[in-house]
């Protein structure tokens, strides 16, 4: 697929680099995993992405440091939402 208007690139980076749960898995993160997570404050998240060099090897969605600084930097506020609704249903993307 060839992405061509800001729609299409949108969707194509939404596909993959945030693919769906497996079926059932949010359910049963909800269910045993408890609340802990709601107590992970802003700083917290910060301090974990600002904590590690920018020349550490990405992992394997190829996003290093540098470019999840960069966009912290443009939207921290997103940022803390994927990390909170990523402890909430259980699945990291």
């Amino acid at each position: 697929m060839v992405a061509e208007s800001w729609e299409e690139k949108a969707e194509l980076i939404k596909e993959e680099a945030f693919p769906k749960p497996l079926k059932g898995v949010e359910r049963k993160a909800q269910e045993e995993g408890g609340e802990m997570w709601k107590k992970i404050t802003d700083e917290d998240i910060r301090e974990a992405l600002f904590n590690h060099s920018v020349q550490k090897a990405p992992g394997p969605d190829r996003l290093g440091f540098k470019a999840i600084r960069l966009l912290w930097d443009w939207h921290s506020q997103r940022m803390i939402h994927i990390v909170e609704v990523s402890f909430g249903i259980g699945v990291h993307p």
